[in-house]
């Protein structure tokens, strides 16, 4: 991950980094002393957005099949989160993941580029028992599908754990 002129990148990986509550309470913690000024406490911003966008959202470039990932980490107790101007290749995307407490739903909008391969997931959840995108029910626990324009993708809790 890295900053780009016109917002983030995710950018090739070995897949998501090491992440659960301990790197969560890290990243809020890092995000409370977050100063824009300089000073002796200034935090890396690459190293703060790295553990967003790669960390939080779970993104990332050429995963297999040469899809984009995104497999958003859903915080217990937050009611939604937001991560605009996504870059992946050339294609910038909007997400928005609202958790609820027996679905979460992932909205996605391509704000410029070309349509682009997706792996779309949730993590930090219970078992997901359905997946639907744009109301349309797909097997698994995953969606794998092309983002162009606006998609709204709805993940059930409730799925067995065995």
């Amino acid at each position: 991950m890295r900053r780009a002129g016109a917002g983030v990148r995710a950018d090739p990986g070995p897949g998501l980094p090491e992440w659960g509550h301990s790197e969560f309470a890290h990243l809020i913690e890092e995000c409370r002393t977050f100063r824009r000024v300089g000073g002796p406490h200034v935090l890396d911003p690459d190293a703060l957005l790295r553990d967003v966008v790669a960390g939080l959202f779970g993104a990332r470039a050429d995963a297999a099949g040469g899809r984009f990932e995104l497999v958003p980490w859903l915080p217990e107790g937050w009611r939604s989160m937001a991560l605009r101007r996504l870059r992946c290749h050339r294609t910038l995307v909007d997400v928005e993941v609202r958790p609820r407490a027996e679905w979460a739903t992932v909205r996605l909008a391509v704000g410029f580029g070309p349509p682009i391969a997706l792996v779309l997931g949730v993590r930090n959840t219970e078992p997901i028992a359905r997946v639907t995108v744009d109301e349309v029910a797909l097997e698994g626990e995953r969606a794998i599908f092309t983002v162009s324009g606006e998609h709204e993708a709805m993940f059930f809790f409730g799925g067995n754990s065995s």
